[in-house]
């Protein structure tokens, strides 16, 4: 920016994914489609001194489209861009997740012998918002992401080397302090207890927290745990045939009811 530009005489926004309209309804707040819709209406003009902070749902393709869109405008010289540094997303085998914009987690780090933080990464084609519209993000993506911060944590510094696992939820309590918005958000996770002594299960009980903008917003108490895949395969498949053997017997009940 500019040598003995004030404070004054800049315009700050946070730009965020289409996805998060209903958000972008306040003054300092722009998705991606309104800003380019801005700057070709002439809402900002060549001299005038940007900054546009990243928020939640972003992809490098659009912040391509926004730079193209500036140069275009002959505002880019003018402009900052200050894109959050989140950190490399958790893997499918540390998320157990498939699609990549389904990922919540990146920049997991450890900070301690049982203490863990990570940063939540929202894309706007995540599958729990693909049918929720409102100004800040559903409770259900919290416990979503509590979820993978322990699944992260699990495999990258528990589980046994090679060894395949599969994670069960025994419990879970959360508690939610303040709405969680699509701007940068840190997650923590305290490993409480964590019984690892035999390979064929780990058990394990934390607490993840969520914050944002220096608040508490949420935290999940859970207890979980690890089995090795081939042992929480026979455990399912001894359970799907009691479950059909029990409904197949009840068949003939309920046609006779009808």
């Amino acid at each position: 920016m500019a040598v003995g530009v004030t404070m004054a005489d800049v315009t700050t926004l946070f730009l965020v994914g289409d996805r998060f309209a209903p958000f972008a309804t306040l003054p300092s707040v722009r998705t991606v489609s309104q800003f380019v819709a801005d700057v070709r209406g002439g809402v900002h003009q060549p001299g005038e001194h940007l900054v546009l902070a990243e928020g939640q749902g972003l992809t490098a393709f659009q912040w391509d489209r926004v730079r193209f869109e500036l140069d275009r405008a002959g505002l880019a010289e003018s402009t900052r861009i200050v894109e959050s540094n989140r950190g490399p997303l958790c893997g499918q085998a540390e998320t157990h997740k498939h699609r990549e914009h389904n990922v919540l987690i990146a920049g997991l780090e450890r900070l301690g012998d049982t203490r863990y933080r990570a940063a939540l990464r929202l894309h706007g084609d995540q599958e729990l918002l693909l049918d929720h519209q409102a100004s800040h993000v559903q409770g259900m993506v919290v416990l979503e992401a509590a979820r993978q911060m322990f699944l992260a944590v699990g495999e990258r510094y528990y589980a046994a080397a090679g060894t395949h696992y599969a994670y069960t939820l025994g419990a879970m309590e959360s508690s939610f302090q303040a709405f969680l918005y699509p701007l940068d958000t840190e997650i923590t996770c305290e490993v409480l207890t964590a019984d690892v002594s035999d390979p064929e299960q780990l058990d394990f009980d934390v607490r993840i927290d969520f914050e944002q903008a220096g608040l508490p917003v949420a935290s999940v108490r859970m207890r979980c745990s690890a089995f090795r895949s081939a042992v929480l395969a026979h455990k399912e498949h001894r359970g799907a045939e009691r479950a059909t053997r029990y409904l197949l017997r009840r068949l003939p009940q309920l046609a006779a009811a009808e």
